[in-house]
């Protein structure tokens, strides 16, 4: 792109510098302090704006445009494109010339694919794409957030949808009988219909790295990820019973629709600022640890051994893959800066799954003090596919800055 802006103002310079620069002359005895005169009147060394060196080598000879343009290309062999063109922009400037700024950086492409349309619409098009571009790059955030996670748990709910026995002789679990299923009889009242809920309200924080591109400045699109990190407690019937760590995160993509206050304020404060509704998809993992305090006692069985106990609540870990939709409202403040009010919404709620469990999962397993015959204690494990995981839509507020 760099060497097609470049030959673009190498045309537009070459062009002023004949129209602004005069045959100039010289006689033996002018000094580079002294004025060159041709029929437009006085050109100093200040507006040709040569260096010292260069000028010396022009000094007492006739010269034309062409020997001061390669003097001008001597003087700034070494320096970037962007120095050349600030060289030039200053040079047209000194000889009272007016240089107007590029509208788009693809002003080659405007003027080649509306070839046709006036100047006007030309420009037109210039200041839509230029407005677009602006609102295009890399960007990142910070988030915050409130969600809720219900866990429920039945127990012997997949040993009961699979006809699973007891381990002991005589029971037989059919389609019409499941009071021979296999439970573990860890929790109280956990086998009851609808089981038991471990209902937790949860703080989110987080943010996310990726990038937009706006196509016009109403429409757009972006990828990123983003991650949420939240804590919060799990509780029975109302009652605390321990705590979590919680993290969701993955890949997005979001369709962008903006609507410019541009339409209807043509200067002020929010004469660049927009609003405008966004939604696409996100797929990611979800992982979750727990851990219990005393208050879980109250919900444990007792055996003769003693009451059940564990540092867990149902999870070691979980991490499991996890889909969802994208919605929500957006402020620009300016191109750079951006506000969203969204939520990150289950597909469950639309009944489609939500997760999708990797086996890379361990449970919380109990022990009511007993050990086996070896002296090693005798645990028992929350079967996994017992556990339901509901979540609520994740709803934040996310602060963006595009690079």
């Amino acid at each position: 792109m760099k060497t097609h802006i470049t030959a673009h103002w190498q045309r537009v310079l070459t062009l002023g510098m004949v129209c602004a620069l005069p045959l100039l002359a010289t006689s033996s005895g002018k000094s580079p302090s002294q004025n060159l005169v041709d029929s437009f009147g006085a050109l100093s060394n200040e507006q040709l704006m040569l260096s010292d060196e260069q000028f010396k080598t022009i000094e007492n000879k006739r010269v034309d445009i062409i020997d001061i343009m390669r003097a001008h290309e001597r003087d700034i062999r070494d320096k970037s494109t962007e120095e050349k063109i600030l060289y030039y922009q200053h040079l047209l400037e000194a000889n009272h010339i007016p240089v107007r700024s590029m509208p788009y950086k693809s002003q080659d492409y405007i003027e080649a694919r509306f070839i046709d349309e006036p100047e006007s619409k030309r420009m037109k098009h210039a200041k839509s794409y230029s407005i677009a571009d602006r609102k295009s790059g890399a960007f990142s955030g910070v988030m915050l957030g409130v969600a809720n996670l219900t866990q429920n748990y039945q127990d012997g709910l997949y040993n009961r949808t699979n006809n699973v026995p007891k381990d002991e002789a005589g029971f037989v679990c059919t389609d019409t009988d499941k009071s021979g299923c296999k439970t573990s009889g860890i929790f109280l009242n956990a086998t009851r219909p609808g089981g038991i809920n471990l209902e937790s309200n949860l703080f989110v924080f987080g943010g996310g790295f990726g990038y937009q591109k706006f196509f016009t400045p109403y429409f757009g699109t972006r990828l990123y990820g983003d991650g949420m990190l939240s804590t919060g407690s799990e509780k029975i019937d109302g009652e605390i019973v321990g705590s979590l760590w919680y993290v969701l995160g993955g890949m997005n993509v979001d369709l962008l629709a903006e609507l410019p206050f541009s339409l209807f304020v043509k200067n002020g404060v929010f004469k660049e600022s927009a609003i405008g509704v966004y939604g696409g998809l996100s797929i990611g993992v979800m992982l979750l640890f727990d851990k219990a305090d005393e208050n879980l006692k109250k919900h444990l069985a007792t055996t003769p051994s003693g009451t059940y106990q564990s540092k867990d609540i149902l999870w070691n870990y979980l991490l499991q893959v996890d889909y969802g939709f994208n919605l929500g409202f957006s402020f620009s403040i300016s191109p750079r800066y951006k506000v969203d009010l969204g939520a990150k919404v289950p597909m469950s709620v639309v009944g489609l799954p939500s997760e999708l469990r990797l086996g890379l999962e361990s449970t919380a397993t109990y022990g009511d003090g007993s050990k086996d015959n070896l002296g090693n204690p005798e645990l028992d494990s929350i079967v996994s596919k017992d556990i339901i995981i509901k979540r609520t839509p994740t709803y934040y507020v996310s602060f963006i800055m595009l690079f």
